[in-house]
């Protein structure tokens, strides 16, 4: 790795097309900070400098690696935290925040900085951090051996910012969350049924995007159609069938208000084959059409 007096870090240009793509990189960079170095390292624009008595806010999704060294971090909700190697700090845009190395230590650091409305789409739906905080990635060489790489293309050539670099970086940000010590998948599980429906409540709302039937959710679940069936009824539920509808509709509505996808596509990412047999259901079960929730 270079040190710190050969910075390696690259601010790529943000083109009309990368922000229709919804994520787009924005920064990238890899610098290994001595004891007694002077922190951080000129040549930064303007609106990524800081100083660690004003601190910084940023518009962008940070990702921080920290190597070998320590040292501290702070925001608004955070209080001052020691930031030991093998951590990461993960900033969020609009936040108040300052960090840096022990001058008695020094660290490694390597980042990632992302935007675009993919990102505030994630992190509503708490697939990333809504505030900043610090992480403890399992698998962090392994993130930091991605990003080393993508910054190796990233400057090989400055004057671009290729779509793929912006998908491998966000690559790297969701695996830094999905990798994370205690970070496990949420499971549906709705409180007072038994572990059968539950069962088979999960595997249908996880799978309700793909050709999906009653039998084959009771195939999944090592029970008979009549079985699982029977203990719907007896928790005092939909039937299945009418759960997978339901869950097809709520992640359409979804879309429908928060992307800008057609609502053609939205149907087949949805699970239901044909924009009519979408429409359908939306008349069946809450009375009005995509069309006009869109509209609305």
């Amino acid at each position: 790795m270079s040190p710190v007096d050969s910075p390696q870090f690259h601010y790529p240009p943000v083109n009309r097309k990368l922000i229709q793509l919804g994520f787009y990189l924005t920064a990238i960079g890899s610098l290994r900070y001595a004891p007694n170095m002077p922190y951080p390292v000129a040549g930064h624009p303007t609106a990524y400098q800081f100083d660690w008595n004003k601190g910084r806010i940023l518009h962008d999704y940070v990702l921080i690696l920290i190597g070998p060294g320590s040292g501290e971090f702070e925001t608004k909700k955070v209080p001052l935290t020691c930031v030991n190697p093998g951590q990461a700090i993960y900033l969020v845009p609009g936040e108040w925040h300052r960090y840096r190395p022990q001058k008695s230590t020094g660290w490694t650091e390597r980042w990632i900085c992302l935007n675009g409305f993919h990102l505030h789409q994630l992190r509503k739906a708490a697939i990333i951090g809504n505030s900043s905080m610090l992480l403890e990635p399992a698998e962090l060489e392994t993130l930091g051996t991605s990003l080393e790489r993508l910054l190796v293309d990233a400057r090989a050539t400055p004057t671009a910012n290729k779509t793929a670099w912006s998908a491998r970086a966000l690559e790297i940000l969701l695996h830094g969350f999905e990798a994370t010590h205690g970070h496990r998948k949420v499971r549906l599980h709705r409180r007072g049924l038994d572990p059968l429906v539950n069962l088979a409540l999960s595997f249908l709302h996880e799978n309700c995007h793909r050709p999906l039937t009653v039998d084959s959710v009771a195939t999944h679940c090592h029970t008979t159609r009549r079985t699982l069936e029977r203990h719907f009824e007896s928790n005092g539920l939909n039937s299945i069938a009418q759960e997978i509808a339901g869950c097809r509709i709520e992640r359409a509505e979804l879309l429908l208000m928060e992307s800008r996808l057609p609502v053609k596509e939205i149907a087949f990412a949805c699970g239901f084959g044909t924009l009519q047999r979408m429409i359908y259901s939306f008349h069946q079960h809450r009375g009005y059409t995509p069309g006009s929730l869109r509209a609305s």
